[in-house]
């Protein structure tokens, strides 16, 4: 059976990635490397859209020895004020959280990626992770015509296409304004949202 903690280290590194700001200066390299974006000062700040984002991210860090998290809610915009939830990494260096994740990304996206069996137990478990992980910080968009969301790191995209096709769903991407939009249609969207509120496989035969 898979491992639950390096399962959950593998979603938290899906989730800061996409909680943390991409440089300007560093857009290129992130195309090619996500984890270029992330620096090393003195504290790491991770910022959701929502707090169930937020509360699922500091759940999942519990797993990295001695870093403790606390969440703060901010509000910004002028005519349009906009909430946001920024959790706060302390209790232990941001290199050391940074290194710790990244190579747990490493070694679970190298798996995912890899030319395993699609019915792998360590595989469905690690492709519902990184469902689990865009849809709480991706800003799905659901509708009649099924469900969008937007990616802007390639390897999200790849990985979330993998992901995919590994619980037995369709997905197609379509380039937009320099992201990327991830569309599952039909009784796809069904089979996605059981697969991982189960956290493993689909149940359907």
């Amino acid at each position: 059976m898979p491992d639950e903690g390096d399962v959950g280290l593998f979603e938290a590194s899906l989730m800061l990635l996409a909680g943390v700001t991409t440089p300007r200066d560093t857009n290129r390299r992130v195309e090619q490397d996500p984890w270029a974006a992330l620096g090393t000062e003195l504290r790491l700040t991770v910022e959701f859209e929502t707090e169930p984002a937020a509360t699922r991210f500091t759940d999942l860090m519990q797993a990295v020895p001695d870093a403790s998290c606390w969440t703060r809610r901010r509000v910004t915009g002028i005519r349009r004020r906009y909430e946001t939830f920024v959790v706060e990494v302390d209790g232990v260096e941001p290199s050391t959280v940074v290194g710790y994740l990244r190579d747990e990304w490493t070694c679970s996206a190298g798996l995912l990626l890899g030319s395993g069996p699609v019915k792998d137990a360590a595989l469905r478990v690690r492709a519902a992770a990184v469902w689990r992980s865009a849809l709480l910080t991706a800003a799905p968009r659901a509708s009649s015509s099924g469900l969008r969301l937007r990616e802007r790191h390639r390897s999200s995209v790849r990985l979330l296409v993998r992901a995919a096709q590994v619980l037995g769903v369709t997905c197609q991407v379509r380039p937009a304004n320099g992201v990327q939009t991830i569309c599952v249609t039909g009784r796809g969207v069904i089979t996605l949202l059981s697969t991982i509120r189960l956290g493993s496989g689909s149940e359907e035969a």
